[in-house]
């Protein structure tokens, strides 16, 4: 689920010479609308888009990796 007021790494697809890269950048989503949703307050990523390819949640993925590793010791 996408909060607003949350941090987030945005991962977009790219076009280079060698073909597809992934591009990220740091951003807070600042307003949502169906699958439409506002960063930094103003640009609009469209997350239906086949460029968009995922919005990682730095926080939750640092949280659930630090349990992993408190039940593997």
């Amino acid at each position: 689920m996408i909060e607003i007021g949350k941090r987030y790494t945005l991962v977009m697809l790219e076009l280079t010479e060698a073909g597809y890269g992934q591009g990220s950048i740091g951003v807070t989503v600042t307003g949502r609308d169906g699958n439409l949703i506002q960063v930094n307050g103003c640009e609009v990523i469209n997350t239906a888009s086949p460029l968009f390819h995922s919005l990682v949640d730095e926080e939750g993925k640092k949280a659930h990796f630090a349990k992993l590793a408190e039940g593997l010791y």
